[in-house]
């Protein structure tokens, strides 16, 4: 997706604190011996900061056909994932997806249980509540049974994990059957009988994968009954959410994954193909909904709308950002979010402090970018910098509830883009010298003592024999 045109930013650009008078005056400032500062800095008169269009310094939008995954590539974002970034809505450390393919590469999590527990706690203070707490129940029995596996140790907890999710499953089926009473005859005899199907799936004694009660199925046939009070359905449907998955329930977790196999459709024959679970499913589980991903602030679905309407000749659409900028989330929270606007999202959550998280991750980003500075990282230190700004503008144009204050990161952001610049020019300049465009000092020839004219080694171009 290219830049395109992105409303008037106040505190960026020509007339920003991001400007230097010191810069703009430089004669050297447009033009030098390797001509790297055009691209990089502006002058007033030939790039106006207009409402339609802003130009970001540090190259971040100075070409408006660079996207956003162009200027920040997912090497970028891996390299900040290895810097125990928080996710920028919960606060949890987030696991780099790279950590996690070493962990498969080795099948480190199919050996017996002593051995697997040591890879997974290096991860634990990650992990969201119930995969916490599973872990922290894995741990105690290995020390019981350190040659189990992670599957065999979870199965010791199953038969009573199973009784207690019978009783809030059936509780929950008790409460949609009371709600269900207040509908016409024929409507209510519909719902009972899907009721019916499912005690005798929860009830039933040692069911097969296939023969048991599926929580998403439930309430996917509960929807499409065809109920004309839609208070009344929407009731329903509101307890049928409350049903334990293994996301907010240990016993559901427990009783889900100590099965021998799980269920993948095939759409070819219509079929369904058997594949046992394993240790090593087990314990990626409890990873993956921690594992790093980046977020579009603003949905795309949202992108695709204002996108028809400029096509369209809205006026309201016409100066609306085309920048898809994206924030690092945990692959749980970026599904919970989805197409969800950030200040909605925001309203919605109640386990953590969104607004607060969102600062504490641009503070630590921060806190990296001068860390890369220091440690001569100096152009990923430079690219992180445009990065934090393009977060700070993203977050004005798309939340009321979110300000991004980076008073304190200005003199810092000079500093790493001084440093950037004077670094790209020496590299540019060295790759000259090599490949014999540069000036310098070096003379072809010279003449020696006795007064022949010798050659120069140091400058001699040498050619392959089997050219």
């Amino acid at each position: 997706m290219n830049i395109a045109s992105i409303q008037k930013f106040n505190n960026i650009g020509i007339n920003g604190p991001f400007y230097s008078e010191k810069l703009k005056n430089n004669t050297n400032f447009q033009k030098n011996s390797i001509d790297i500062q055009k691209n990089t800095y502006m002058q007033q008169k030939n790039y106006p900061i207009t409402y339609d269009r802003t130009y970001f310094m540090g190259n971040i939008a100075a070409n408006i056909q660079e996207s956003f995954n162009t200027k920040f590539t997912k090497a970028f974002f891996k390299k900040l994932l290895r810097e125990d970034i928080p996710d920028a809505y919960t606060g949890l450390i987030m696991i780099p997806a790279e950590y996690i393919n070493e962990i498969k590469v080795g099948e480190e999590l199919n050996k017996k249980s002593s051995h697997a527990i040591k890879y997974l706690k290096e991860f634990k203070n990650s992990l969201y509540p119930i995969e916490k707490e599973i872990l922290s129940m894995l741990e105690t029995l290995s020390k019981k049974h350190p040659d189990l596996t992670l599957l065999e140790l979870l199965q010791l907890k199953y038969n009573n994990a199973e009784q207690i999710l019978i009783k809030q499953q059936s509780s929950i089926l008790n409460k949609i059957s009371e709600i269900s009473k207040n509908l016409p005859r024929n409507e209510f005899l519909k719902v009972r009988k899907l009721l019916q199907s499912s005690y005798n799936k929860i009830f039933m004694p040692d069911p097969l994968p296939e023969e048991r009660f599926g929580r998403k199925n439930f309430i996917f046939a509960l929807r499409n009954l065809d109920i004309k009070d839609e208070n009344i359905k929407q009731k329903m449907l509101t307890a049928a959410e409350k049903l334990p998955q293994s996301n907010d329930s240990i016993n559901a977790f427990i009783v889900k994954y100590s099965q021998p196999y799980k269920l993948i459709y095939n759409p070819q024959n219509d079929t369904h193909i058997k594949i046992p679970r394993d240790s090593e499913e087990l314990g990626l589980r409890l990873l993956m909904p921690s594992v790093g991903t980046d977020d579009h602030i603003h949905p795309q679905t949202a992108f695709k709308k204002e996108e028809i309407a400029r096509q369209n000749g809205d006026p309201n659409a016409i100066n609306l950002s085309k920048l898809k900028v994206s924030i690092l989330t945990t692959k749980r929270i970026n599904e919970i979010k989805s197409d969800t606007p950030i200040d909605k999202f925001i309203e919605e959550q109640q386990d953590f402090d969104v607004q607060q998280n969102i600062q504490n991750h641009i503070k630590r980003l921060e806190e990296v970018a001068d860390k890369w500075l220091h440690t001569g990282r100096i152009q990923d230190a430079s690219t992180l910098a445009d990065y934090i700004v393009v977060l700070q503008k993203e977050f004005q144009l798309r939340s009321e509830k979110v300000e991004i204050d980076l008073t304190n990161f200005n003199e810092k952001y000079l500093a790493i883009k001084e440093k950037a610049k004077t670094a790209e020019e020496k590299r540019l300049l060295k790759r000259l010298k090599k490949t014999g465009h540069a000036d310098n000092s070096h003379k072809e020839a010279y003449v020696g003592n006795n007064g022949h004219i010798l050659e120069n080694r140091k400058v001699q171009k040498h050619s392959s024999r089997f050219e």
